[in-house]
């Protein structure tokens, strides 16, 4: 999708990671915003971030247990 866009805002981006819920339910079986905080993206150290490896994906498997009609598919690592 970025292939066909080079406007001067993406410059040269990159898909890094894809995570999609899938549910039991055509309308959904657990509340978006309460999916979405399980997946945290917090930058790593005390110094601001100047790599994509200075930041780390984490899940927060406890939380979505809450929610066994809805799974959580890692597309892209």
């Amino acid at each position: 999708m970025w292939d066909l866009d080079r406007s001067a805002s993406r410059g040269l981006m990159a898909c890094r990671g894809l995570y999609a819920f899938t549910h039991d339910r055509a309308i959904g079986s657990a509340p978006a915003h309460k999916l979405f905080e399980a997946i945290c993206i917090p930058p790593g150290g005390d110094t601001a971030a100047r790599s994509f490896a200075d930041y780390e994906v984490r899940v927060d498997r406890a939380a979505l247990e809450q929610f066994p009609e809805a799974t959580l598919t890692e597309l892209v690592r």
